[in-house]
């Protein structure tokens, strides 16, 4: 018999400490209503939550230790923090608020140790490693600060950089997406799961459940990584995974 395997729907939620002055504010929320939104996604079927935080330095997240606490005494599924995490330090007080893993981004490319630093001290399940990415003239090159910022870093081999030093899990960001680019990304991705032996989360802007679809078909991905899509209620994550369970019912062992 052959192996089933458990694709996953992760819903992310942009959250901030802060006064919420962005012109993007309707979709940051502040800690309060942050819970709000992970209990609704939790009784909606997520199988984990990703908070991905934007409170600025001048802020200092003052509310982070209750409301991480607070996450952790709620909901029964993983969850994962980040946004500005820069040292084991932060990493050791999230994992003790309850956090279930840390993820990293621009410090990890500023600072590659600190990956090896956060696995030795916290084990690899503790850790994801996410990556902002984008095609420029042909080649997908990582970026940095929210993916504002560009390097000279190529994507495949970072990625096999960060699978080296031992993370447990790399989450790739697709930036500024068109639909028509659906079969690059596609085969970018595709590469990378076919060159690495941890699971490989995806976020490429799904406007649609044909996207879910056209990714799980085409690539290896563990799961799927929205915001947007779920923040809308158009969509929920009930329909998202029983039109997958659907699609996928004669074509592949997968569980939804």
């Amino acid at each position: 018999m052959e192996h089933i395997q458990k694709k996953l729907i992760v819903p992310s939620i942009f959250t901030t400490d802060g006064q919420i002055q962005s012109l993007e504010s309707k979709n940051v929320f502040d800690y309060s209503k942050a819970l709000e939104k992970a209990l609704r996604y939790e009784a909606d079927g997520a199988d984990e939550i990703i908070f991905m935080d934007v409170t600025s330095i001048a802020e200092k997240r003052r509310n982070l230790p209750r409301f991480i606490k607070d996450v952790s005494n709620t909901i029964k599924i993983p969850f994962v923090f980040g946004g500005g995490v820069n040292s084991t330090k932060e990493v050791e007080e999230l994992l003790s608020y309850g956090a279930n893993k840390i993820y990293v981004n621009s410090a990890a490319v500023r600072n590659p140790e600190l990956i090896n630093k956060i696995v030795n001290e916290y084990g690899k399940k503790s850790l994801l490693v996410a990556i902002d990415t984008r095609q420029s003239f042909g080649n997908w090159k990582v970026y940095l600060n929210g993916g504002k910022s560009r390097t000279e870093i190529d994507l495949l081999n970072w990625v096999k950089m960060v699978e080296v030093r031992g993370a447990g899990e790399i989450l790739v960001s697709t930036i500024a997406r068109n639909h028509d680019e659906n079969v690059e990304i596609n085969n970018i991705i595709k590469k990378i799961t076919d060159s690495t032996k941890i699971p490989i989360m995806a976020s490429i802007g799904v406007k649609s459940h044909e996207d879910f679809a056209d990714l799980f078909s085409n690539t290896g991905i563990a799961g799927v990584v929205s915001a947007h899509f779920f923040n809308s209620e158009e969509h929920s994550i009930q329909q998202t995974k029983t039109y997958l369970k659907e699609y996928f019912s004669e074509k592949e062992n997968y569980e939804f």
